[in-house]
């Protein structure tokens, strides 16, 4: 299928599908060893619920919204802050700011960090945000009887936005100290491509006001669209580009060129050939841990394919509070 689509940011979404969930023994490991040896196996997931196009937010990029001069270079390195989660006994806190390919139960965000959370052996507690509310809802824990202090996600990602919302909302999105930081924007800035790195120094800038040279940073570089954006959005990756070869302390993570890479790309997209399908969320999740373990310890790297990594998929493991995450889209 090949719809058009009629504005560039998150209007069509597919129906939520069921998911179909596989058990697996807990394994606990050191994350050194994460990339080469975790062993799960992967199932189907639960996607995104529809968006309503009169209930969409449709970004088109801002200005550049901290005043004064920016605070974008020479901060700490990526690898050195995630090293933090080497200490069981300490809380790791986890900020994740981005739209809506991350923004749901079995996406990349909650994909990725339930599979650390499990070979960790370490309790994981996502904090999903609510766009309508303009807050987080209720937090959701994942291995809860493991040993260890939590890992903490505070899952900031918003459907139809860009980085600027994201930093309209900062106070409320980062509401405690991260160790570390990930930008997943880009998809919404197809309408102003060249506002994305401003965007970016923004939220650093505003992060490092708070924690100088406390905080790693990581930006990645979105999947592929291909509907009658994708050239604009190709300018977006651009940007993306240029803004992390002059800041090598941030950890780029190529997503766009992991999907690329594979053999018949359009599965892993939705029939919006915007949204990552379950698939599509599994590479996300299976990249962005690769590059953190590549990052943090070089010869952890697998020397072959991504085969030997597979990721959580599991949802039915999951304690809630008193709201549910479907009201949350």
């Amino acid at each position: 299928m090949n719809p058009v689509s009629p504005e560039p940011g998150d209007v069509s979404s597919p129906e939520p599908r069921r998911s179909a969930c596989r058990a697996r023994p807990r394994m606990v490991l050191s994350f050194a060893s994460l990339a080469a040896v975790i062993g799960v196996t992967l199932g189907a997931v639960a996607v995104r619920g529809h968006t309503p196009a009169d209930e969409a937010t449709i970004a088109s990029g801002g200005d550049v919204l901290v005043d004064g001069e920016s605070i974008d270079t020479d901060l700490l390195p990526f690898a050195d802050a995630w090293t933090r989660i080497s200490d069981p006994a300490r809380e790791f806190v986890v900020v994740v700011l981005g739209d809506s390919t991350g923004n749901e139960r079995g996406e990349w965000v909650d994909r990725a960090f339930r599979t650390l959370a499990e070979e960790l052996d370490r309790p994981l507690i996502e904090h999903p945000w609510n766009v309508q509310s303009a807050r987080y809802a209720d937090p959701l824990t994942v291995n809860r009887d493991a040993d260890g202090a939590p890992i903490v996600v505070w899952n900031g990602s918003a459907s139809g936005k860009t980085a600027a919302y994201s930093l309209d909302n900062y106070d409320s999105l980062v509401p405690q100290q991260p160790d570390v930081l990930f930008l997943n924007h880009g998809l919404n800035n197809v309408r102003r491509p060249e506002t994305v790195g401003a965007e970016f120094s923004d939220v650093l800038t505003r992060t490092e006001r708070t924690w100088p040279r406390s905080v790693g940073y990581s930006a990645l570089l979105e999947n592929p669209r291909f509907d009658d954006w994708a050239t604009a959005h190709d300018a977006v990756l651009g940007g993306v580009r240029s803004w992390l070869e002059e800041r090598p302390f941030v950890l780029g993570i190529d997503v766009h060129g992991a999907y690329l890479a594979h053999d018949d790309v359009a599965t892993l997209l939705t029939v919006d050939l915007l949204h990552p399908s379950p698939a599509g969320s599994r590479v996300t999740a299976e990249t962005v841990l690769l590059a953190i373990a590549n990052a943090v310890v070089p010869s952890s790297r697998p020397t072959g394919d991504r085969e030997d990594l597979s990721i959580v998929d599991t949802t039915d493991d999951i304690e809630t509070g008193s709201s549910s995450r479907a009201d949350t889209h």
